[in-house]
This record gives C-alpha cells, sequence and structure tokens, in this order.
C-alpha cells in the first residue's frame, strides 16, 4: 500500500515537471520571437538607480548598523567587566561585527565591479 502511493506521487510529479517544461518551451519561442532591445537610456537610468540605491542606503546603513552593533558589544563589555567568561564572549563578538563589515565592504566593491564591467562605465550595456 504504502508503495503504491509512493509510485503514485512520483508519477505525479514527473507529469507535472512534463507538463511544465512542454508550457515553458512554447512560451519561451514567443519570448524570443519579440525583439524589444534595451536601449541605452534604460540601461544608463538602470545603473545610475543602482548607483545611487548603493551610496545613498547600503553604504549609510551598514555603517549605522555596524556603529551600532560596536557601541552594543562595548556596554555588554563593560556590563560584563566582573565576569571573564562573558567578557570574552562580549569581545568575541568584535570579531562576527569586524567580518560583517568585511562582507559589506566587499559586497560593495563587487557591485561597483559589476555595474562597471557591464557597462563599460559609459552606460552602453556592453555587445549591445
Amino acid at each position: 500500500m504504502n508503495l503504491s502511493n509512493k509510485k503514485r506521487k512520483i508519477i505525479t510529479k514527473l507529469s507535472s515537471m512534463g507538463t511544465f517544461i512542454t508550457l515553458l518551451t512554447i512560451k519561451s519561442n514567443m519570448c524570443f520571437a519579440a525583439n524589444s532591445g534595451i536601449g541605452t537610456a534604460e540601461v544608463k537610468t538602470a545603473t545610475d538607480n543602482i548607483k545611487r540605491v548603493i551610496t545613498s542606503i547600503a553604504m549609510p546603513l551598514g555603517g549605522v548598523l555596524i556603529f551600532a552593533s560596536i557601541v552594543v558589544a562595548a556596554i555588554k563589555m563593560i556590563a560584563n567587566a566582573n565576569n571573564p567568561q562573558k567578557r570574552a564572549e562580549s569581545i568575541g563578538s568584535l570579531a562576527w561585527i569586524c567580518g560583517g563589515g568585511v562582507i559589506l565592504g566587499a559586497s560593495l566593491i563587487i557591485a561597483g565591479i559589476i555595474i562597471n564591467v557591464a557597462t563599460n562605465n559609459t552606460g552602453n550595456l556592453l555587445g549591445g
């Protein structure tokens, strides 16, 4: 009884995947048939928006979060000054804060590199 239920579930899943793949193939022909290229103005606007979001939101928000985390860790260290084990735990949290700062900085650098490579720093999408 249990084996037949498993077979039914597998057959149902396989038929669903087959139907999905078939519909995707049919719809992709319609998508590729349309020739709606992205113009230079759209690419320029999109990259400007991404740069604006990164510089106006991600960097300040990351800085505020890192600063707040350092303040909280410092308060924990002060509060646990007489307990060496808890003080060591709060000092260990500084390593996590530094790691988060490094990850934030690296992500901003990588995002800038990707935008500059994709647009060749001109606003024109490469290859287009």
